[in-house]
């Protein structure tokens, strides 16, 4: 038998969740509030009563999720015997059911290039029929993000059955015939001999479905289901769900609609309230939150207070404020400090003896923000606090990698990303680079030719190395209409003079040159015609470009120093799930933690990062910063936490078509503000006269209207 259940270390609501008896349960669990704590004692109450241990199955989202709460229940049990409750991820238990059921198509699930492999063609083809690319769509490179995109738009439909709320995911010009491209695409994926990840769900779902003796089956082998972040569960998953429950329906569902963030793969904070009312299920609030100071609790609340469509629930900090309130910061119901409205106010103010928990910092662009960042990471993070910045997209974390980079601070990215310096513009930029110094290749000029358009013919390259003088020959000797002739050696004149003067500036005038001078911006500005969105992504990355050579001494080491950091992110981490279903969990070993330690604390990956799996660049002896987006810091804590660029299309992200939409973005600041135990900084820019940045609208529920540039 297992160690005996203690409850003296629960609080009310954790003890009654832990007794509940027979019956579905709708468990809502705020930020820090013991949640796997509650869960890895309701298996140890279950046990106890005599329910057979396999017949517990316990479904998580990812599977470092599943191994953490397989750790918890084998360190709350003094039992040497191994007891065989069932771990694993959705996809797991789903890619189990079917592969036990002979039902499985193939074990060899397809990686991220091999589906765009496999989409691209059928793209092509498509293009080809419709006769030619549309106009601006010629680069291979944009084919390609319009996969992606496709992609995500398909897995949208798997997961969700939606078929034309998916298309309307999906680039504009495949829209109308998405239904048919993923019908295409699902024929390339099995004469692949392959499955797509969204595969197992919806086939999963099918079966229990469409074949009762099967469903009957399952719903035996697993008379208990325990589900982790069930916010997150979309409609495919929640239709398996109602599919393995058998009465007495003994789903024990444990949630938070405020931190449901995974909208874009169809996760529904809905089916929250669609379990409560369909399994008539009964109602459990874990309302004390552990991990965070009262400022910080407060202030989150204040922010996610503003959704309309939510489980309205009054959660409390466990313990009083910090020794900064206790100092005379006085307590405004959750409304920060204002520490400083530029990098140099924001350094002195941090340097003071008490820091509000809280604080915003403003500035004028993004050098000063990133600025600001450098020294406070450097300062503040030389103890043993674990330190996070958090950010919307993987774009702005590597903006603030690569500086950290260069600055020796360490740092380590747990999320695999292609590298900022693999993004087509810096390629292009460093292409003009080392063909004006005599250093480029044929790949490389027919990169740059026509970016902006010069009307020059690949042919006119010849088949060497090739450069602007043989095109001009070519020109010059061949038979053209004297006006197509004219223009074209025109553009070729004009472009070999670009060559020569960039050849000779130092690296950030060259650069500045190649964007103005040389038209290349004006390129991109047409490139992204009509897609606001994608014009501001371009103009970040530009102006992340710039400070980036300006900090460097010439071309040959800039380019040193993207080849190292390029290898860097491509020996990042691994894939965060797979079909890897635990069967049984190792039980032996005891946990000598009191009671109460284990329900505040949380799976704090972050005080020990794993060298083998993360992007990691450190200096021995020195604590390393975690660089994390929202979602991937999901069940994540830390003692200090930054939120840079808290402005609007960031915060929230690119254009709100509705409020639901609103609403989402809401709860992905919500869940980075609750990640912070101790210390949250919120960073905002206020722009500049030219391009005028407006800060969040999130931020405005906890802000003092008031206050300059806000």
């Amino acid at each position: 038998m297992p160690e005996k259940l203690r409850l003296e270390g629960m609080n009310e609501a954790q003890r009654e969740a832990v007794l509940h008896g027979e019956g579905p349960v709708l468990l809502l669990a705020g930020p820090g509030s013991g949640k796997t704590f509650t869960i890895t004692n309701r298996i140890l109450c279950l046990l106890e009563r005599g329910v057979p241990p396999e017949s517990i199955l316990v479904i998580t989202f990812m599977k470092e999720a599943a191994l953490s709460m397989q750790e918890r229940f084998r360190r709350i049990c003094a039992c040497p015997v191994s007891y065989p409750v069932n771990f694993g991820t959705f996809h797991s238990v789903f890619y189990h059911i079917l592969k036990e059921s002979r039902a499985l198509h193939s074990d060899r699930i397809l990686k991220n290039s091999e589906k765009k492999t496999l989409l691209l063609p059928i793209l092509k083809a498509y293009e080809k029929k419709a006769g030619g690319q549309e106009s601006g769509r010629s680069a291979p490179e944009e084919l390609s993000e319009e996969a992606g995109e496709l992609l995500s738009a398909i897995s949208y439909y798997k997961n969700t059955v939606r078929l034309s709320e998916a298309a309307g995911k999906a680039p504009g010009r495949w829209q109308q015939d998405f239904g048919d491209i993923c019908q295409a695409y699902q024929q390339a994926v099995r004469k692949a001999g392959g499955i797509d990840f969204d595969d197992m769900l919806y086939d999963c779902e099918r079966l229990l479905a469409e074949n009762r003796s099967v469903r009957e089956y399952w719903q035996k082998r697993f008379r208990h289901i325990l589900i982790d972040e069930f916010q997150d569960v979309n409609p495919v998953q929640y239709q398996a769900v109602k599919l393995l429950a058998a009465k007495p329906y003994n789903v024990f569902a444990v949630g938070d609609d405020d931190q449901s963030i995974y909208g874009f793969r169809g996760s529904e904070p809905a089916c929250l309230k669609r379990f409560a009312e369909e399994f008539q299920a009964r109602r459990l609030l874990l309302d004390i939150n552990y991990r965070s100071v009262p400022e910080i609790v407060r202030a989150s609340l204040e922010v996610i207070g503003e959704n309309k469509d939510r489980f309205v629930k009054a959660l409390r900090a466990a313990e009083r404020a910090d020794a900064a309130t206790k100092a005379g910061i006085p307590e405004k119901a959750g409304i920060p400090e204002k520490v400083g409205a530029s990098a140099k106010a924001g350094t002195a103010a941090m340097a003071g003896a008490a820091a509000p928990p809280v604080a915003l910092h403003t500035f004028g662009n993004a050098e000063e923000q990133y600025g600001y960042l450098l020294q406070a990471l450097s300062e503040g993070c030389q103890g043993t606090d674990s330190c996070a910045v958090l950010f919307r997209t993987n774009s702005y974390m590597q903006g603030l990698a690569a500086r950290l980079k260069a600055a020796d601070i360490p740092y380590v990215m747990r999320e695999r990303a292609a590298s900022l310096y693999e993004h087509f513009i810096v390629k292009d930029i460093c292409a003009y680079l080392q063909t004006a110094q005599g250093q480029g290749t044929r790949e490389q000029m027919l990169r740059i030719m026509n970016r902006p358009s010069r009307y020059i013919s690949r042919e006119a390259l010849g088949e060497g190395p090739g450069d602007v003088n043989g095109m001009i020959r070519f020109y010059e000797e061949t038979l053209l209409p004297r006006r197509q002739k004219d223009e074209v050696l025109e553009n070729l004149y004009c472009f070999e003079r670009q060559l020569r003067r960039i050849g000779t500036l130092s690296l950030l005038p060259a650069v500045n040159y190649i964007l103005k001078a040389a038209g290349y911006e004006r390129y991109l500005r047409e490139q992204a015609a009509g897609k606001q969105e994608k014009w501001a992504q371009w103009q970040e990355l530009l102006e992340w470009l710039k400070a980036d050579a300006a900090k460097q001494k010439d071309l040959k080491s800039w380019l040193i120093f993207q080849k190292e950091y390029t290898q860097a992110m491509e020996n990042g981490p691994s894939s965060r799930s797979g079909p890897n279903m635990s069967g049984r969990s190792n039980t032996s070993g005891r946990s000598n933690a009191p009671a109460r330690s284990s329900a505040s604390a949380g799976t704090n990956v972050s005080a020990s990062p794993n060298a083998s799996a993360d992007l990691i660049s450190a200096s021995a002896g020195r604590t390393p910063i975690q660089l994390l987006t929202v979602h991937g810091a999901k069940g994540l804590e830390f003692d200090k936490v930054w939120i840079p660029d808290c402005n609007e299309r960031i915060f929230p992200h690119g254009r709100m078509p509705d409020e639901k939409t609103v609403e989402e973005e809401r709860r992905i600041f919500y869940v980075a503000m609750t990640r912070a135990k101790k210390s949250l900084e919120l960073l905002c820019l206020t722009g500049t006269e030219e391009r005028p940045r407006l800060p969040s609208r999130f931020l405005k529920t906890i802000w003092d209207q008031s206050s300059p540039g806000i």
